[in-house]
């Protein structure tokens, strides 16, 4: 496993079970609210190199691909006060970001056990080719190559070993959003716009380029794809469908 993951995941525990941590800036969101360890939750199965075959390299540095997303980044730069704020807040939570889009009031375990479980195992799916394509394509974050950006919070104290290719952030909320899409169809236009403001966020917030949140969306989208032939991720849906729709209906 690479030493990156490794790092992530104990940094992640730790943050589990200090809730302390979820105010400062995360390498990546805390999924549940209020934080919990998912140090075991199981993916579906291994799709660790699924990453070589859906992404390009990163731009190279002050290439005209990496220029564009120089200046696309500073554009969003000047975001207003309270998209700043939004974008903050989806740099430190995840499902409770989406319930809106869902129309629940949360989207917690204690509420919806089912749909949180189908969650964690798709994140733990697209978590690992994420993490190994950040290990394989050690590009700079905006904060570490630009001065003069506005870094949501602070950026996390070994910001300097992170990576910014693709962005976990917006595979994680693209993730999210596919996956409650199949769980509630009519409700996809919702959660598919609110997964690009999403990772829109990370751009507002001096986290990522443009081309981190397109890799991580393209990442999302793959892993999505394969478990949609998987049994065991479809009898998930179906479970998480029925615990929704048995929560939403009206007491008799």
């Amino acid at each position: 496993m690479p030493a990156r993951f490794i790092k992530f995941s104990n940094r992640h525990l730790a943050c589990g079970l200090l809730l302390s941590c979820a105010v400062a800036q995360a390498a990546s969101p805390e999924w549940e609210s209020p934080p919990i360890s998912h140090k075991d939750v199981q993916a579906y199965f291994d799709a660790r190199e699924l990453y070589t075959r859906v992404l390009p390299p990163p731009p190279a540095a002050d290439s005209a691909t990496d220029r564009d997303d120089v200046a696309a980044l500073q554009a969003r730069q000047q975001a207003s006060a309270e998209r700043r704020e939004q974008a903050l807040a989806d740099s430190r939570w995840l499902y409770d970001r989406f319930a809106p889009a869902l129309g629940v009031a949360a989207l917690r375990r204690d509420g919806l056990p089912a749909l949180v479980q189908l969650l964690n195992r798709s994140l733990k799916q697209v978590g690992a080719p994420a993490f190994a394509a950040k290990a394989a394509f050690p590009r700079a974050r905006p904060y570490q190559r630009l001065t003069g950006l506005h870094v949501c919070g602070k950026p996390d104290p070994d910001g300097t070993r992170r990576t910014s290719y693709p962005s976990g952030h917006a595979a994680y909320g693209w993730t999210v959003a596919l996956v409650l899409a199949r769980v509630a169809p009519e409700r996809a236009p919702q959660l598919l716009a609110r997964a690009a403001e999403y990772a829109d966020s990370r751009l507002v917030c001096g986290m990522h380029f443009p081309s981190d949140i397109e890799a991580g969306r393209q990442l999302a989208t793959a892993v999505v794809a394969q478990l949609d032939g998987h049994a065991e991720f479809q009898r998930d849906v179906e479970r998480a469908r029925a615990e929704l729709g048995a929560a939403a209906a009206p007491p008799r």
